[in-house]
């Protein structure tokens, strides 16, 4: 079995978000999670191909199995070129727990379909978040859009948290142990912090999942697509087929870039795409 160790939606070695991909015949879902704590990147992808130009993710933080990984889904396509199993310039096709979906791999980037869109609770309770995040509830929201929280999915229900300056969002100090019950009380993954407060991109994100063993992420695809669709909703995005960009782990030292894309103007999907560099590889025994 092939291993690999890729940093995603980077092009540079030692940035990004680092995953870890076993590409894989026979294994059972016990050892994929032993691993995965074993090595304890925020996600690890088990890939199986299952026909032609069809292959299977499975998604492991170091505590549990998760439906969907927008960077372990770079990096394990990644993988795969490398591996010779795809070849650039074609769709292929992705089965997860959160759907089957697209993948297309280009010669610049991977760009990856997300599951259907979907809109849940807002949180008016910014008190609450406010001290969870040890923050002025004032820092709430945006200067020029009426921006509140609210939890959206792409594939992984997040808290969408928007921030009015990048100082606030760089301030950010949560508690993560109530972080980790707030987010299970809410049936979320966890909150991802943005400012629309940069001079690059659209927004500049921080991610927190404690309650899954990620206190925070260098980049994460699916909640900026996610992001994406809650910008669009509130009329901040509107262009479809016009690639925006994202960053995210700056505030960890591992500056990222994530692209999206709105597509199907009649029923508005998302897509995620960034580039990978391949760290290491190797066998697992």
């Amino acid at each position: 079995m092939l291993y690999f160790v890729i940093d995603a939606f980077t092009e540079t070695k030692f940035t990004g978000n680092t995953a870890g991909v076993v590409i894989y015949e026979e294994l059972d879902e016990e050892f994929m999670q032993n691993f995965a704590t074993e090595v304890r990147f925020s996600e690890t992808a088990f890939v199986k191909k299952l026909y032609d130009q069809q292959f299977e993710i499975k998604y492991f933080t170091p505590t549990t199995q998760v439906n969907l990984c927008g960077h372990a889904t770079i990096a394990s396509f990644k993988a795969l070129l490398d591996s010779h199993f795809i070849e650039k310039n074609r769709t292929y096709t992705v089965h997860t727990l959160a759907g089957i979906l697209s993948v297309e791999v280009t010669e610049s980037f991977i760009m990856m379909e997300q599951a259907e869109p979907k809109l849940g609770k807002i949180f008016d309770d910014t008190n609450h978040l406010a001290k969870i995040f040890n923050i002025d509830k004032n820092l709430i929201g945006d200067k020029h859009f009426n921006l509140v929280p609210q939890a959206v999915s792409t594939g992984l229900w997040d808290i969408m948290f928007p921030l009015k300056t990048k100082e606030a969002l760089y301030a950010l100090n949560p508690d993560f142990k109530a972080l980790a019950e707030y987010s299970k009380t809410n049936n979320v993954g966890g909150v991802h912090a943005f400012t629309l407060d940069t001079n690059e991109g659209i927004a500049e994100t921080r991610n927190f999942c404690p309650q899954y063993g990620i206190d925070e992420e260098a980049a994460t695809g699916t909640s900026n697509g996610a992001l994406t669709y809650y910008l669009f909703h509130k009329g901040v995005l509107n262009q479809f087929n016009q690639e925006y960009s994202f960053q995210q782990g700056t505030s960890m030292g591992r500056p990222s870039t994530i692209i999206t894309k709105l597509v199907n103007k009649e029923k508005p999907r998302v897509k995620v795409g960034g580039n990978a560099v391949i760290v290491t590889k190797g066998e697992l025994y």
